[in-house]
């Protein structure tokens, strides 16, 4: 894997929670926008933009099944902006609505949650 594209990784896992752009990730590692997106997706296979969407909503899955906070609180919390744009991206992304997987975590047997 291209460096440049392991050291936006490492920071996109460090930071995945705040708000960043690709024009700050490219001058972070010496690259122009486009050229950044373009190695990036040759590499994950995934835009810059879908990876920070993915590591947000496996981190608000994880929420979801191990507490009780407040589906909201989650979204805001993993760094959506909007809880309407976050359960709709959480549906397309596991199937169901936020709740739903919340509750279907919540009656499986312990053994079977990982």
């Amino acid at each position: 894997m291209d460096r440049r594209v392991r050291l936006v990784v490492a920071l996109l896992d460090a930071q995945w929670r705040r708000s960043c752009c690709v024009s700050e990730l490219a001058r972070a590692v010496g690259l122009g926008a486009s050229r950044l997106e373009h190695l990036f997706k040759a590499h994950e296979n995934t835009t810059i933009r879908n990876f920070i969407r993915e590591r947000r909503l496996r981190e608000a899955a994880e929420m979801l099944a191990c507490s009780e906070e407040r589906i909201s609180v989650i979204c805001f919390g993993v760094g959506f902006r909007d809880v309407s744009n976050f359960n709709h991206a959480f549906k397309k992304r596991f199937g169901v609505s936020p709740r739903e997987y919340r509750d279907a975590r919540r009656n499986e047997p312990e053994n079977e949650r990982d």
